[in-house]
C-alpha cells in the first residue's frame, strides 16, 4: 500500500518526520498554502487534478480541514480520507490502515479513538452478563431486592460502595444529588454515612429515605448507633455497614437477613494494631454474627496507613484473612487511603483497585470527602473496569480503551520546536513586567460553574459594583467570541487576556485545580 499524505507548508518537516516512523509507504505533498486546517477540499481537488497521482492507493488529508474528501476522492480517482487531527498520531493511523475504519469527514484519530472505546464497551458489557449469571449461584454476594438488586461472585468484580459523608447534616435534596451523582459516577451501593456520636435517628430515616427515592441502586446505612441502623434499614437500606463485638446481638431483630459488614473490633470498640491479632479478632466476631443468626456476613479486616496501623499491615492482613477464610467476602475500605495522602487519587485509585481485586475483595469502599478526591468514585469505577478488561485480555492494564490518564499523556502530540523556523525573524524584546491596560470598555470577572461544566465570564462597566452582562459557555472560544460581538472588548491586549484566562479557567475546572483569576493554577500549596 502507498499512502500520499497532503499538508501545509507549515507543517511539512513535522509531518514528514513522522511519515518516516511508519513501516508504511508513504509521500507527503506540501501544498502551497501555510496552515493545513485552511485548505479546503475543493482547493485539495484542483491542485491534486493538475498531475497524475496512479499508483497511490489512498489519500489522507488533513483531519483538522473543513469539509468533506469527496471532491478530492472524485477528482484523483483514488479513495481519499481524512488523517488525523495531530502529526504525532500519523505513524498509529498509516500502521492501522486496513484494520480502522477511514471516513471521508472525520478525523482518523477520532475514529481510531471510537473504536477502541467501542471494543472495550463490547467486552465490559459481556463481562457484566457473565457477573451477573455468576452471582446467581450459592455463596454469591448480592445486595438489593428487584430490579436494583447488584451482586457478585467471589474472585469476581467487586461491588463499588460510595458513601455520603454526613448524611445526616445534609437537606434531604443534598442527599438525593449525592445519591444520583455517585450512581452516574459507577457506584453500584450508596452509603448514607452518619456523625459520629449517633442519637440522630430520625436524620438517619430522611437520608436513607432520600437516598432510595433518588436512585435505583441498593442503599446501605453506616453508623455504630444500634437505633440509626435499625431506622436505616426501616427506611429501605438493604446492606448495614458496620457491626462489631458491641452492637451486633441488638442487630439481630432488623438486619439478620442482610448483608453485614463485620470489623475487628472488640467489646470496647478498640481495634488491635497488629495484623495477626486483628484476624483472630474479626474471625471471633464472624462466629458469633453467624451463631446469632446473621446470614450474609461480609467481612473488614480494615485497610488503612494511620497509625497505629501500616499499609503493609492492612495488606497482610487481607492476604492472611483470604488464606484462612476462603469463602468468606470482604469490605476494603479504598477511601480510608486516597484520603489520608496528599496526592493525586487517580493513580492511587488504581492501585487500590488492582490491588483489592487481587486479593479477593467483594466490595471496594470510597468517598469524596475532601477537595483532593473530588472524583474519586468515578476513578475507582474506571480502574475497576480497566483492571476486569486487562485480566480478561490477559495483558498489561494499557491500550484498552479507557484510562486513568488526566495531567499526563501517552504520547506528546506538539510539533518540536524546529530552531530553524527562528531564522531571519526578527526578535522581539518581551516585557520583564506586565502593564495593565484598562479598557474604556469595562472589565470581566471570571468563575467556574462546576456544577453545570461552564464558564462563566461577567462584565462590569468602568466603576460598576454590579455587572451588566453575564456570559456562559462550555469553550473559551464560545465567550470570547460572544464579548467580541457585543462590543465588551476594545483594546487587543484586553482581548488576548480574556483568550488567556478563560483557558486557564477550562484546564481548572476539567482539571479540578482551583481557578484564581490572575493566578497560577500549578503552583505549590505552601498553606497545606
Amino acid at each position: 500500500m502507498k499512502v500520499l499524505v497532503v499538508t501545509g507548508t507549515l507543517a511539512k518537516t513535522s509531518v514528514e518526520e513522522y511519515v518516516r516512523r511508519s513501516k508504511v509507504e508513504a509521500e507527503v505533498l506540501s501544498l502551497p498554502m501555510q496552515v493545513a486546517a485552511l485548505l479546503s477540499p475543493r482547493y485539495v481537488a484542483r491542485k491534486l487534478a493538475e498531475k497524475n497521482w496512479e499508483g497511490f492507493d489512498i489519500i489522507l488529508l488533513p483531519g483538522m480541514m473543513e469539509g468533506d474528501t469527496a471532491p478530492v476522492w472524485k477528482a484523483t480517482g483514488i479513495p481519499t480520507y481524512k488523517g488525523p487531527k495531530h502529526a504525532a498520531d500519523l505513524p498509529l493511523i498509516l500502521d492501522s490502515l486496513g484494520k480502522l475504519p477511514l471516513s471521508t469527514s472525520q478525523p482518523a484519530c477520532e475514529l481510531a479513538q471510537e473504536a477502541v472505546a467501542k471494543k472495550a464497551a463490547e467486552e465490559l458489557a459481556s463481562l457484566r452478563m457473565e457477573t451477573r449469571r455468576l452471582a446467581r449461584r450459592e455463596g454469591s454476594v448480592t445486595v438489593g431486592v428487584g430490579r436494583g438488586k447488584v451482586g457478585t461472585y467471589l474472585g469476581g468484580p467487586p461491588l463499588l460502595v460510595a458513601e455520603i459523608v454526613n448524611a445526616s447534616a445534609l437537606p434531604k435534596e443534598a442527599v438525593a444529588r449525592w445519591a444520583r451523582y455517585y450512581v452516574e459516577s459507577g457506584a453500584d451501593i450508596v452509603d448514607v454515612g452518619m456523625e459520629a456520636g449517633g442519637g440522630r435517628v430520625e436524620e438517619a430515616r430522611r437520608a436513607v429515605k432520600a437516598a432510595v427515592k433518588a436512585v435505583a441502586k441498593p442503599v446501605s446505612i453506616d453508623s455504630n448507633d444500634i437505633d440509626e441502623l435499625r431506622a436505616g434499614v426501616e427506611a429501605g437500606a438493604t446492606m448495614v455497614l458496620s457491626l462489631n463485638e458491641t452492637n451486633m446481638g441488638e442487630a439481630t431483630s432488623f438486619a439478620r437477613d442482610l448483608p453485614v459488614v463485620v470489623t475487628p473490633a472488640d467489646e470496647r470498640g478498640r481495634v488491635a494494631p497488629h495484623y495477626g491479632e486483628r484476624i483472630r479478632r474479626l474471625e471471633a466476631n464472624l462466629r458469633k454474627a453467624k451463631a446469632l443468626g446473621f446470614k450474609k456476613v461480609v467481612a473488614d479486616p480494615i485497610l488503612g496507613l494511620h497509625p497505629p496501623f501500616s499499609f503493609l499491615d492492612s495488606l497482610l492482613a487481607y492476604v492472611e484473612f483470604g488464606r484462612r477464610n476462603p469463602g468468606v467476602p470482604s469490605f476494603f475500605g479504598a477511601g480510608n487511603v486516597t484520603e489520608l495522602v496528599d496526592a493525586d487519587s487517580g493513580g492511587l485509585n488504581f492501585l487500590l483497585a488492582l490491588l483489592g481485586w487481587e486479593l479477593g475483595v467483594s466490595f471496594m469502599f470510597t468517598t469524596q470527602a475532601s477537595d483532593k478526591t473530588w472524583g474519586a468514585v468515578q476513578e475507582l469505577s474506571t480502574a475497576l473496569r480497566m483492571v476486569a478488561l486487562a485480566r480478561r485480555r490477559g495483558s498489561p492494564p494499557k491500550d484498552l480503551g479507557l484510562s486513568l490518564l488526566r495531567l499526563k499523556e501517552k504520547r506528546r502530540r506538539e510539533e518540536p520546536l524546529n530552531h530553524q523556523e527562528e531564522q531571519g525573524a526578527a526578535m522581539l524584546r518581551v516585557p520583564s513586567e506586565a502593564k495593565v491596560a484598562r479598557d474604556p470598555q469595562g472589565c470581566f470577572k471570571l468563575r467556574v460553574d462546576r456544577t453545570r461544566g461552564e464558564l462563566v465570564a461577567l462584565h462590569f462597566q468602568p466603576g460598576a459594583t454590579k455587572p451588566d452582562t453575564s456570559i456562559r459557555g462550555r469553550e473559551p472560544w464560545q465567550i470570547y467570541r460572544a464579548a467580541v460581538k457585543a462590543g465588551l472588548l476594545s483594546l487587543l491586549d484586553h482581548a488576548a487576556y480574556l483568550g488567556c484566562e478563560l483557558q486557564k479557567a477550562k484546564i481548572a475546572l476539567k482539571t479540578g485545580r482551583s481557578y484564581l483569576q490572575d493566578g497560577e493554577i500549578f503552583e505549590w500549596e505552601g498553606c497545606g
